[in-house]
């Protein structure tokens, strides 16, 4: 009978520990950043983080080892960014779209400012800042970007049903608008370019994922889903695969799959329930594994929540739908 009882005892802590193990994270400490946008930089294998707290751009070593890269008050917060390999900067958007966000924010730039700033990889230095405020009427509210194979430049405007494209010679214009881009709350969100020839990008409040063939912008489709993903924020292509993070209470990444070219699409995995993530927003990919920027950003919505000294970038590992 105790041997029974011992045996039981060890599973039951094997099964315990278990459910609550979760995926390896990358912790770095930098009381009130709340960071939204991240990349690695393979070159110097480190994470580039934003921040919509203070708009500071800094970098995180895989040991959570956090150090300020460039900063300036004037770009209040700071979301996505990308790394052009060819220009050898850091692109990264600064908006001001909610006066809980910034501490810089201020009424002559509240949802009114969105712009694309380039900062030169070797000294930190800014060498680009685009202003795409003066190219639609409306709120504004710069949220992801993504480079073609040309190096010409995507932008979200959550408040506006825009797509703006800034080319080679960083001249700005409206690339596609679209009814399919609106919303009541927080329109367009994450971005990405297919090799094949189109942008996929995600409406975050209305769950839609939405294909825009780069060569004929007014050629744009709701890629067919059994669901819609509320919530949708950070996008990438990993291989042939998409991965989508969701936030919004479901709090998890997603990974599609397509069979023709992204005119529908399937849940090929999904993360688990047991990995908690923390609010996430963008995703990046660090030597082959996909990461997850844990934002917190929630806690500046609700006045009663502590807010965090901590942040981190969590591995994401998905779980077989099919």
């Amino acid at each position: 009978m105790l041997k029974s009882r011992f045996f039981i005892s060890v599973v039951c802590s094997m099964i315990c520990l278990h459910t609550i193990a979760q995926t390896e994270r990358i912790t770095f400490q930098m009381p009130h950043l709340y960071p939204e946008g991240t990349v690695f930089y393979n070159k110097e294998n480190v994470f580039f983080v934003s921040s919509v707290r203070t708009g500071t751009i800094g970098k995180v070593d895989n040991k959570g080892n956090y150090k300020t890269f460039y900063e300036d008050s004037s770009l209040k917060s700071t979301f996505g960014m990308k790394i052009d390999d060819k220009k050898n900067r850091l692109w990264v958007l600064a908006s001001d779209p909610n006066k809980l966000y910034s501490k810089y924010s201020d009424s002559s730039t509240l949802k009114k400012m969105i712009r694309l700033i380039g900062i030169d990889l070797n000294n930190g230095k800014k060498v680009a800042d685009i202003d795409l405020s003066g190219l639609y009427q409306g709120k504004h509210f710069g949220n992801d970007l993504t480079l073609d194979n040309k190096g010409n430049i995507y932008v979200t405007d959550s408040y506006s049903p825009v797509i703006y494209k800034i080319d080679t010679n960083e001249k700005p214009s409206v690339f596609a608008t679209s009814d399919l881009f609106k919303s009541e709350e927080i329109g367009l969100n994450g971005i990405v370019y297919n090799p094949l020839g189109f942008l996929l990008t995600v409406n975050d409040t209305n769950g839609y994922l939405l294909k825009v063939d780069i060569n004929d912008p007014s050629k744009i489709t709701k890629v067919k889903l059994k669901m819609f993903i509320p919530g949708a924020d950070g996008i990438l292509m990993n291989g042939n695969d998409l991965v989508i993070s969701q936030n919004k209470g479901a709090n998890k990444a997603l990974e599609l799959s397509s069979n023709n070219n992204w005119v529908s699409a399937e849940l090929k995995g999904a993360t688990s329930a047991e990995d908690r993530f923390a609010q996430p927003s963008t995703v990046t990919i660090m030597n082959g594994k996909v990461f997850l920027l844990n934002s917190k950003l929630n806690e500046l919505q609700d006045s009663t929540i502590p807010k965090s000294k901590d942040f981190s970038l969590q591995l994401v590992q998905f779980q077989s739908m099919k």
